[in-house]
């Protein structure tokens, strides 16, 4: 009993928005303001994936059988059957034929319909009323929101409304544990992996929907960054340190120069060398070469001296 208790609350759980489709079970226009009441379900899709995560690709079965009239098919029963133990279940349930790919939805619909019998999807029966955020539009290419609906008018041209998915109530939604994402964020070590385990992240409270969540992800985000920006900081002090011992290391040798074409051909050679090692450690070579050429000012009136 224990097992059958697990598998009834896997496939009863909640769906992720991505499994939820809405279609709009009334609409019209109240002057010339659009409404659209919108209904959710789950997609066939979605029940495939249910059956095969709670009872594996081998322990369950679906059956269709047409349902005909006259001489046409005009619906489907679906049949969804799972075995616990020798055990063989099956739950039956019925749809019309769809007016767009009517064979192919009416299986779709049956499918969906006996799995609700299965108590898949059933919660989002409980839901209340939900109208889409909606506009007027010019035609069924012109989408803001993504999804364009017709609406017939008594002796007048059609009229099209343009609306968005709702977002689910929160009571509809799953719950998920963010801990691996959140944890992936604090172990990022720098600012390529910080970027990909917060995109990881994103998708994730996206899909479930979850604003305290999406909060704590921006908390992690602002505090992350702040540490991976102190750390560049700490780094980039130490290569700066590096690249001025390296440039007091060539006034040394600039120093030890006997003439004027030997100290700037030196000059020149170690500038070059500060450059590139700047360029390595991603720091600016300013301060350094501006030093180098101190000491080179230095040797070369030393020289000029001696000359005169």
């Amino acid at each position: 009993m224990s097992d059958q208790k697990e598998s009834q609350e896997k496939l009863q759980a909640m769906f992720s928005p991505d499994d939820i489709e809405w279609r709009i079970q009334r609409a019209g226009f109240a002057g010339d303001k659009p409404w659209a009441m919108v209904v959710p379900y789950i997609t066939a899709r979605a029940v495939q994936e249910r059956f095969d995560e709670v009872f594996g690709v081998f322990g369950w079965e679906v059956e269709f059988k047409d349902i005909v009239s006259g001489n046409q098919i005009t619906g489907c029963e679906c049949a969804i059957s799972v075995w616990f133990g020798d055990k063989k279940v099956t739950k039956w349930d019925a749809s019309e034929n769809t007016h767009i790919e009517a064979i192919k939805g009416g299986r779709s619909s049956a499918m969906k319909r006996c799995a609700v019998q299965w108590g898949v999807g059933r919660y989002l029966y409980q839901m209340d009323t939900v109208f889409a955020e909606c506009r007027q539009c010019i035609g069924m290419r012109d989408k803001h929101y993504g999804n364009v609906h017709v609406v017939k008018t008594k002796g007048g041209p059609d009229k099209y409304i343009d609306w968005a998915f709702p977002p689910l109530p929160v009571w509809a939604l799953p719950r998920i544990d963010f801990t691996e994402y959140f944890e992936a964020v604090k172990a990022a070590e720098t600012k390529e992996s910080l970027s990909a385990a917060l995109g990881q992240a994103i998708k994730a409270i996206k899909s479930a929907q979850d604003t305290e969540a999406r909060e704590t992800l921006q908390e992690l985000r602002q505090m992350k960054m702040k540490e991976l920006d102190a750390k560049s900081d700490q780094f980039k002090q130490q290569h700066l340190s590096e690249l001025e011992q390296q440039a007091q290391e060539y006034a040394r040798i600039i120093h030890g120069m006997p003439s004027m074409t030997t100290l700037d051909n030196a000059y020149k050679k170690h500038c070059g060398i500060l450059a590139n090692s700047a360029d390595k450690l991603g720091v600016s070579p300013a301060s350094s070469i501006e030093y180098l050429k101190s000491e080179y000012t230095k040797r070369r009136d030393v020289l000029t001296s001696k000359e005169g």
